[in-house]
């Protein structure tokens, strides 16, 4: 019998390579990211170097941390490789309480004012810490004591991070050698990150909610003129959710000139059904072995 929580649930994808065994995720990585948007996750048989599964699911109506909790319960109910145990796990929570602090004005027992500074916390929220080595700063991020706390039930050895330092480290590595000023894009069904990488330095990081084409551009070029970058000569790339068929990618390519899709991880190798996806869908999932 379906159950309305069930009835939120839509499984995007699931694709599994022939080369997964359920007898051997002991030697497998898993990485799992979940927000109120849905839930993704992927596995690294990090023997072969290879990503050999990947599936995604959207979530509806996920308004509060117990209709997000059954919904992802639901989902691991489903995944064909969810429900076994892994070598490593890697949970990159999705929401907008973060906030990113240089190594040199880090304090760790003003952690919470930190935080506070920018978001409003709730009674039930936890405070966690990442290291951004490639950044040279800590992000500081909040999610609920019973998301972790489940999570952590199910998974003894996993280490939570927030679903922006994958996303900002990859993306630094990337661009590294870069002389240029580059803005990547990345996007979810309903938000998007901006990040601006300027010699290979992070000079602006933000997320922006979006209900339709026309906020996605306006986010985007106001961003670009906040930093004086000219849309006839930026480079604009895109990650995520988004394709060439869609509206959204249809506003951006009509305002700047200069985009381009870019491209997954290239410290794995991926199988056959994975590699054939656009080749800058799921760029921050992957990230996550890159924190492992």
């Amino acid at each position: 019998m379906m159950t309305e929580t069930d009835s939120r649930i839509t499984q995007v994808l699931s694709l599994v390579d022939e080369l997964f065994a359920g007898n051997q995720t002991k030697n497998y990585r898993v990485a799992i990211q979940v927000g109120n948007a849905g839930l993704s996750a992927a596995v690294w048989d990090d023997v072969y170097n290879k990503i050999i599964a990947l599936e995604q699911f959207r979530f509806q109506k996920a308004f509060n941390p117990n209709v997000l909790l059954a919904l992802a319960n639901n989902c691991i109910k489903q995944s064909h490789i969810l429900s076994y145990p892994y070598k490593k796990v890697t949970l990159a929570f999705v929401n907008a309480k973060s906030t990113l602090v240089p190594n040199a004005l880090f304090d760790v027992n003003e952690k919470e004012a930190l935080l506070k500074f920018n978001h409003t916390l709730d009674d039930t929220d936890t405070i966690v810490i990442d290291s951004l080595p490639n950044l040279d700063a800590k992000n500081i991020f909040a999610l609920p004591k019973t998301v972790a706390q489940q999570f952590g039930d199910l998974y003894p050895n996993i280490n939570i991070v927030h679903y922006s330092s994958p996303l900002i480290e990859q993306v630094l590595l990337a661009h590294k050698h870069s002389d240029s000023t580059n803005v990547i894009v990345n996007v979810h069904a309903d938000s998007f990150e901006v990040l601006a990488i300027n010699a290979g330095k992070l000079i602006f990081y933000n997320t922006f909610k979006f209900q339709t084409p026309e906020d996605f551009i306006y986010y985007i070029l106001f961003v670009l003129e906040q930093l004086k970058l000219n849309p006839e000569t930026v480079n604009v790339e895109l990650l995520g959710e988004i394709e060439k068929s869609v509206d959204t990618y249809k506003h951006i390519f009509k305002y700047v000139r200069n985009v381009k899709f870019g491209g997954r991880p290239d410290s794995f190798d991926y199988s056959f059904k994975i590699a054939a996806l656009p080749k800058h869908n799921h760029f921050s999932l992957f990230s996550q072995f890159l924190l492992s």
